[in-house]
């Protein structure tokens, strides 16, 4: 901090960054949060049709707080030095505005104050924008309640704990995946039935002619009409090491 300034250097740089990503894009996508439309909905008449999403009234409000948060300390800029009220903008504009001048800015006693006040509402903003983690199956429901049941464990990739609300058991997610990759392992599966397992025990997609042609080559072999996962997944593992090799 010098003699006519109230901020220090570092929080002047750190403060800019932040403005500009509120101009150059965060802005932007939470406008887009707050309602957009999916290009591609069902089709009628052969045609697409959009399909509007439901309001993200979290996203308005953010929205709302940001842009009287960036207009106020635009209008406090201007009161306390020579720069000239630019006129009603949207957040963006007074984003860049405030990038402009922050100096001007850091030469008030409320500089501070602007810094905090900014940073909530940039925090609050990119909040807001980010889409929540997928939830991902990792195993049956775990009630130990007689006539209490969930349709399974969903949680996210991360996850090391959940308690479900449905059926109100505390999951250890770690373990019941590891007892749900073993019970799969050990079954017999049609054709389909061990395509989809082994998209849920190696996340990701698994082509049906893939699977095919292990059958048809005779790599993997049937056991009364049936395929073991175990076999196929050494299968996928053997043909991931060939490509990444």
């Amino acid at each position: 901090m010098t003699d006519d300034l109230f901020l220090a250097r570092h929080e002047i740089t750190l403060m800019g960054l932040r403005l500009r990503e509120l101009r150059d894009w965060v802005c932007h996508d939470l406008d887009d949060t707050i309602s957009r439309q999916v290009a591609f909905g069902d089709k009628q008449d052969g045609k697409r049709t959009e399909t509007p999403v439901v309001f993200n009234e979290n996203a308005a409000e953010v929205a709302t707080v940001l842009h009287g948060t960036l207009r106020a300390w635009v209008e406090h800029t201007c009161t306390h030095s020579a720069c000239r009220w630019p006129g009603e903008q949207r957040s963006a504009q007074y984003a860049g505005w405030l990038d402009r001048h922050l100096m001007d800015l850091a030469k008030t006693e409320e500089a501070p104050t602007a810094v905090d006040e900014l940073t909530d509402a940039w925090k609050q903003a990119k909040r807001a924008i980010d889409r929540p983690q997928d939830l991902e199956f990792a195993g049956p429901c775990q009630s130990t309640t007689d006539g209490i049941e969930c349709a399974g464990v969903y949680c996210r990739k991360d996850a090391d704990t959940k308690d479900c609300q449905t059926c109100g058991a505390t999951i250890d997610i770690p373990a019941l995946r590891a007892t749900m990759e073993a019970v799969m392992r050990d079954r017999l599966y049609t054709k389909q039935e061990l395509r989809t397992a082994l998209v849920i025990y190696l996340k990701q997609p698994v082509p049906r002619s893939t699977i095919d042609g292990w059958i048809a080559r005779g790599r993997l072999a049937a056991h009364a009409g049936k395929y073991r996962l175990d076999e196929a997944l050494a299968l996928a593992a053997a043909r991931h090491t060939v490509r990444t090799a």
